[in-house]
C-alpha cells in the first residue's frame, strides 16, 4: 500500500484540478477503494466517472477495475516494514541520530524503488551507445557527478563532469545526437542545469534528468525522467537522503555496464587495483 500511496502523493502537484480531487480523496481512503464502485467513488470524491478514468489511465491503468484489483491487493500484501522517519530533536543521543539517518534513507530508497520502470533500462542503453556522457549539476549534487564520472571513465564510458555554468553551456552548445546528458538536479528548478539541458536537448542530445518532482521545468527538456522519492528531515533541505538515492542510481547504472556493456570490464577493474597498489 506505501507503494501506491508514494504514487499518488507524487502525481499531484503536477494533476490538473479535477484529477487532484480524484488523487487527494484516494490518498484520504487507501483501505476503502478497493470495495468502491466508480459511481460509488465519484458520489464520494465529487469527481465526475469520466476524471475518474483519466485519472485510473494516468496512473498507468485500463479501467478503474484494474486500479482496484491493485488496491486489494496491496491491502493484503504483508510489506516490509520501513520505518517512516522521525526529525532529529535536540534531546536526541548520537545514536539516536544514526538511527534516524539510516530510517530516512532505507525509506527514501524504498520509495524511490517505487519508480522504478523501463527507462532505466532505456537510460542505461543510452549510456553505452553514447559517444560521450556529460554529467550537468549545481550545489552538492556536483559531488554526486564526480564520483559519477571517475565510476563510468574507470569502466571506458568517457565522461565528463562540468560544473561550471558557462562551461556548461559552453559544453550543451556543442553537444550533438551522439552525445548523452545526464542532468541532476533534486528540484528539477535549478535554473543553470535547466538551461544547459535545454541547449543539449535543442542540439540533438539525449537527455536524462535525475529528479524528484514530476512538475518541473527540467523534465520539460529531458528525454528520459527518473524520479526519487526523499524524506529531508532538514530545514534547509540538505538532508543525505536525496544524495543517497541519486547515488544508489549511479551505482545502478555502473554495475549496468559491466554487466551488460561489450567491453572487457574484469581487465579494467584490474587495472584500476593495480594502479591503486601502485600508489601504495
Amino acid at each position: 500500500m506505501n507503494e501506491i500511496k508514494v504514487k499518488l502523493q507524487f502525481l499531484i502537484p503536477s494533476l490538473p484540478r479535477a484529477e487532484k480531487i480524484v488523487a487527494k480523496y484516494m490518498l484520504s481512503h487507501l483501505e476503502q477503494i478497493s470495495d468502491m464502485t466508480i459511481a460509488t467513488l465519484s458520489e464520494e470524491s465529487k469527481a465526475s466517472e469520466a476524471t475518474i478514468c483519466r485519472f485510473c489511465k494516468r496512473m498507468g491503468y485500463n479501467s478503474f477495475v484494474q486500479l482496484k484489483q491493485d488496491f486489494a491487493k496491496a491491502a493484503l500484501e504483508v510489506e516490509e516494514e520501513v520505518r517512516k522517519p522521525k526529525a532529529v530533536t535536540p534531546g536526541d543521543s548520537l545514536v539516536n541520530i544514526f538511527d534516524k539517518v539510516v530510517d530516512s534513507i532505507t525509506y527514501s530508497l524504498s520509495n524511490t524503488r517505487t519508480f522504478f520502470s523501463e527507462d532505466y533500462d532505456r537510460a542505461l542503453d543510452l549510456i553505452l551507445n553514447a559517444r560521450s556522457v556529460y554529467f550537468f549539476a549545481t550545489g552538492d549534487a556536483q559531488a554526486i557527478c564526480q564520483w559519477a564520472g571517475f565510476k563510468f571513465n574507470r569502466v571506458g564510458v568517457p565522461t565528463s563532469v562540468c560544473t561550471d555554468v558557462i562551461f556548461q553551456y559552453e559544453t550543451a552548445m556543442r553537444l550533438t545526437k551522439e552525445d548523452v546528458v545526464i542532468a541532476i538536479s533534486s528540484s528539477g528548478r535549478s535554473i543553470n542545469v535547466v538551461k544547459a539541458t535545454k541547449l543539449a536537448h535543442e542540439n540533438g542530445a539525449k537527455t536524462i534528468s535525475i529528479t524528484q518532482t514530476g512538475k518541473a521545468p527540467l523534465i520539460r527538456y529531458s528525454d528520459i525522467n527518473l524520479f526519487t522519492s526523499v524524506a529531508d528531515m532538514t530545514i534547509g533541505r540538505d538532508s543525505v537522503t536525496k544524495r543517497v538515492a541519486e547515488l544508489a542510481i549511479i551505482e545502478t547504472f555502473y554495475l549496468g555496464i559491466i554487466e551488460r556493456g561489450p567491453l572487457d570490464y574484469e581487465t579494467m577493474l584490474q587495472n584500476t587495483m593495480t594502479s591503486s597498489d601502485m600508489n601504495k
